[in-house]
């Protein structure tokens, strides 16, 4: 079983996706190429420095949201991924868990 994290920020804009294990089934390979897909887009088509930090059976796409002016376009292709997951996790639930999370953490 893959699992997917999406985290937010308070504003409701996805900050980063997380994935741990799962790789070596057909749902763990969507989901990573789903996510793929979106790095690429970041880095090739809006010119975005995403980071991706690996830990151990897992990775997490930070996004980059430096450039204010491309919100929208970064929230189209990250909502795109989101629901090609949430597709997945629908077709497939004993494959893929999807969590949603805000990270809007006061203090």
């Amino acid at each position: 079983m893959v699992d997917v994290t999406i985290e937010r920020d308070g504003d409701g804009r996805i900050q980063a996706i997380t994935l741990h294990g799962g790789e070596e089934t057909s749902e763990g390979l969507a989901a990573s190429v789903l996510v793929d897909a979106s790095l690429l887009t970041l880095r090739d088509y809006l010119h975005l420095a995403p980071e991706v930090k690996l830990e151990g059976e897992g990775r997490q796409v930070v996004v980059d949201r430096s450039d204010l002016f491309l919100d929208r376009e970064i929230d189209a292709v990250l909502e795109v991924v989101l629901r090609g997951l949430r597709t997945l996790q629908r077709e497939r639930p004993e494959g893929l868990e999807l969590r949603d999370v805000s990270m809007d953490v006061k203090v």
